[in-house]
């Protein structure tokens, strides 16, 4: 029998503010993540601009800790402050589930950097180059023995890792979960996406008429679940409840979306068929929304074949005008700004969209945040390679 699965624990590290709650209190007020570079040292590049994440002076990191772990398991203890911990659960029946992007790039530029300055670095310093550390780490933080993922689906990663741990916890494997993504700015990473032309070096302007491409960001959010069930014998404090979700793949283009948007539009119809979502029960759709020219009209056409007529009521946003890019952990975050809709009536803005583009015509939240009352959500996460994943979340109604 599949059990229904609650988001019992929240944590969100982002450039906006070091927790959840002054993060989301920073998006209704319309505030903004991205900035000119200051600790990621990119002078040969045009674009100059990035959402990253403020760590006091004073913030020594310990060697074998990088930045993504460090904010990563910071976001884990947010969470775990909800939750009420673990106390009296089976380690046994714990997992870990997060997505990768650039995971350890950043050490191994570093590492790279000292071996061609005539250094040796130490040789357990590779060590951390390793997509699995985070996982590892927040998992032992968690004291979870049970089973650990780590998928590399570039953008939609952290979405799908959610994906699992609701799959594992429904399907009756797992009693708690912690799932999510966390990413930091690295050189390679970001010379890659301007070789692309794809960045803008002004900040992004999702679905916009003049949109010219996306910041990268910086963060990292993270989820417990556990059964709902479960969740309300504990006293937990219940966010948002998981319906369900969907994945697949375009077989398109390496970096180029389906210009339909076909595959995400199945992606979409899948969470939506796994949650027993009707089009006209979904509110609001945290959108994946990069601000590039391919992706802003191909996700509104796969929206719009998803949903039908529902669409032209659907509230939409786009975290990236907030956060920009954070590419395996963007779907995440994306998730974040979903669980707080539905947990709080308000919607975060789409920032700058003062002249949306004609193929972009949903209704995206404008400038501002709005209030409305939002029964069901979906997050979506598409990336390179055509990788399309879609979440399913309702609002928590106390039954």
């Amino acid at each position: 029998m599949t059990r229904r699965v609650a988001i019992t624990g929240v944590g969100f590290v982002s450039s906006l503010a070091p927790n959840g709650p002054s993060t989301w209190a920073r998006m209704l007020e319309g505030d903004c993540g991205i900035g000119p570079l200051t600790h990621l040292k990119m002078p040969g590049e045009p674009a100059q601009m990035a959402a990253e994440v403020y760590l006091p002076a004073d913030q020594k990191l310990d060697r074998r800790v990088t930045r993504a772990e460090f904010i990563a398991l910071t976001s884990l203890r947010e969470a775990l402050q909800t939750t009420l911990g673990t106390q009296g659960l089976d380690p046994r029946r714990m997992g870990a589930f997060q997505g990768a992007g650039t995971s350890g790039l950043p050490s191994a530029e570093t590492y790279v950097q000292a071996r061609m300055a005539g250094q040796r670095p130490g040789a357990v310093d590779a060590i951390y180059q390793s997509p699995t550390t985070i996982t590892d780490a927040l998992g032992k933080e968690l004291g979870a023995t049970g089973p650990r993922s780590t998928v590399m689906t570039a953008c939609s990663s952290s979405l799908i890792a959610l994906g699992q741990a609701w799959e594992r916890i429904a399907e009756g494997e797992l009693d708690l979960a912690v799932a999510g993504g966390a990413e930091t700015l690295c050189m390679t990473t970001y010379a890659g996406f301007s070789s692309l032309k794809a960045m803008d070096s002004s900040p992004c302007r999702p679905f916009s008429r003049d949109r010219a491409g996306l910041n990268l960001g910086e963060g990292s959010a993270q989820f417990i679940l556990e059964p709902l069930d479960q969740a309300m014998a504990r006293g937990a404090e219940i966010f948002a409840e998981v319906n369900g979700y969907g994945a697949s793949l375009d077989a398109h283009h390496s970096t180029a979306p389906h210009p339909e948007g076909e595959g995400a539009a199945r992606a979409i119809s899948m969470a939506m068929a796994c949650a027993g979502f009707n089009p006209d029960d979904v509110d609001f759709i945290s959108a994946h929304g990069t601000a590039t020219p391919a992706n802003d009209g191909a996700e509104t056409s796969a929206i719009k074949s998803a949903l039908g007529d529902a669409a032209n009521r659907v509230s939409v946003t786009s975290t990236k005008s907030q956060f920009g890019h954070t590419l395996g952990a963007s779907g995440a975050v994306g998730a974040f700004a979903a669980v707080m809709a539905l947990r709080t009536g308000w919607l975060s803005p789409t920032l700058r969209l003062e002249d949306p583009d004609p193929e972009c015509d949903l209704d995206c939240t404008p400038l501002h945040a709005r209030e409305r009352r939002v029964r069901a959500a979906l997050v979506n996460a598409f990336a390179f390679g055509g990788n399309n994943a879609c979440l399913a979340l309702k609002r928590w109604e106390g039954r």
